[in-house]
């Protein structure tokens, strides 16, 4: 009786014998109770057996095993990337206090005023941000680093090298992009090895996932205050706008409040996967239980490196490295499908010099996986462009004043009294450029953050079924042609 109790238990547990064993039971009942002739009844209970199994019991041993492969899918892959917008102004907690775990950011010394590099890096550190970095199923492509992080500027060859790196010092490029009249405009960014995706969106189409990822934000820091008083981070190819008074009379609304650390160092989110970065949120404080990264600027103290793996870590430290060598070959020379020495590949038309030939600067971040030509591939900063803005390519970056005056509707000086980026990448013919710039305007209609409400943290079950069907027709093809 135990045994045939303990079979029982295994047939239910192992779910296609279970299905098979309560498919029978119709048929079974049939044959003790309506076929007094035992052989007709077993052979008709078999044939009654087995079209009850193909038309209920095999489409749901289909189902279920689909459902056990994604439940296991889901947990070996860990968290999914939430795409969906929050702000703290929609939700009532603009104004509410937040103290993130982890040894806090030190206060930067005060630099030799007669310096004026040395005021700019003071501004750099002094609003050096607090990073909660989102890990998924790739946590070595999520942390950031620097693009020579293994010795060399050729970033071609960062995935295959980055194994033997771990675990990685972290790194974010920032500057002190522009001073004005009224502003100083603060430009970070956050290079990985590798922008990725779940396996499953990745089988459906190759736009979600590509060599080499960067993505950044820059503040606005009013002279008058000293505080940092606009935000705008680049999401999935779109500016996000923040501020501290959650109004705007500008192109964009405003996504959200803006939170600090000892009051100057802003809080960011970063995404897994697709890294993209926002403001953090008090909303944002669950993310924080499980799969995190928090990392800090510390100078002076002990390097923490990030762990290659899922752990909450809450005292990651990072280097802060300048845009300089990127200015370097921003002109060129540029590789082509997935080749050359340079550190870009394709260019942007910006116009003509004086004799004619064309002004071009570099488009995309080289990488070997050369076939994405389309908008997806790692850009520069001066390369980000949102389509639904009225700002052209280049802008942003290169003259951030025309941009956050027309992104949130300040009335912002646009004489710039320092700008490194024109200084470093044109030097004495930065007037002639900005005579001769005729950028091109990319404008895509359309609702501008619809796709983004509907990408929420778990991959739609449809997906799943999607690529399963996808699967069992290339399988019968290959099947078919097997056979001639």
């Amino acid at each position: 009786m135990v045994g045939k109790i303990g079979g029982l238990a295994l047939r239910a547990l192992v779910f296609p014998w279970g299905i098979w064993e309560v498919v029978a039971l119709a048929p079974r009942w049939l044959r003790r109770a309506r076929t007094p002739h035992a052989r007709l009844g077993r052979g008709g209970a078999v044939v009654f057996h087995a079209l009850l199994y193909l038309g209920l019991g095999l489409p749901a041993t289909i189902l279920l095993a689909g459902e056990v492969l994604i439940t296991a899918n889901e947990w070996l892959i860990g968290e999914q990337a939430d795409y969906r917008l929050q702000s703290d102004f929609a939700a009532g907690l603009a104004a509410a206090p937040l103290t993130l775990p982890g040894p806090p950011t030190p206060r930067a010394a005060p630099p030799d005023a007669s310096d004026a590099e040395a005021v700019r890096r003071h501004l750099v550190e002094r609003h050096a941000p607090v990073i909660v970095q989102k890990v998924a199923h790739h946590p070595e492509w999520d942390i950031p680093v620097r693009l020579d992080f293994d010795g060399n500027a050729d970033p071609r060859d960062n995935v295959e090298n980055e194994p033997a790196h771990r675990p990685h010092a972290a790194a974010v490029y920032g500057e002190l992009t522009a001073e004005t009249a009224d502003s100083y405009y603060l430009t970070y960014s956050t290079y990985r090895v590798k922008d990725y995706d779940h396996p499953l969106r990745e089988r459906l189409t190759d736009w979600t996932f590509h060599d080499s990822d960067n993505e950044g934000w820059m503040l606005r820091v009013e002279k008058a205050s000293g505080r940092v008083v606009e935000m705008e981070a680049w999401f999935h190819n779109r500016f996000l706008y923040y501020n501290l008074t959650g109004e705007s009379s500008g192109s964009e609304p405003v996504h959200g409040t803006i939170h600090f650390e000892d009051g100057t160092h802003p809080l960011v989110y970063a995404q897994s996967q697709g890294h993209g970065v926002r403001a953090f949120q008090a909303l944002d404080l669950d993310a924080l239980d499980e799969n995190a990264k928090i990392l800090r600027h510390r100078p002076g103290g002990p390097a923490v490196p990030a762990r290659a793996d899922r752990s909450v870590q809450t005292d990651v430290s990072y280097e802060l490295v300048g845009f300089d060598a990127w200015y370097a070959q921003a002109l060129g020379p540029f590789g082509s499908e997935g080749r050359g020495t340079g550190l870009f590949e394709e260019s942007i038309l910006l116009g003509r010099w004086s004799d004619g030939s064309e002004i071009r600067i570099g488009r995309f971040i080289a990488g070997r996986d050369y076939s994405k030509m389309g908008w997806s591939r790692p850009k520069p900063p001066w390369s980000w462009d949102d389509g639904w803005d009225r700002i052209p390519v280049f802008v942003w970056h290169f003259l951030p004043s025309q941009a956050f005056a027309s992104h949130g509707g300040s009335r912002l000086s646009h004489h710039y009294l320092y700008n490194r980026p024109l200084e470093k990448t044109f030097g004495p013919r930065t007037a002639e450029l900005l005579g001769r710039l005729a950028l091109p305007l990319e404008f895509r209609p359309g609702d501008k953050w619809e796709s983004l409400q509907t990408h929420g943290a778990e991959l739609p079950r449809e997906a799943y079924w999607r690529v399963f069907e996808g699967g069992l027709k290339r399988y019968v093809n290959y099947v078919f042609h097997a056979l001639g």
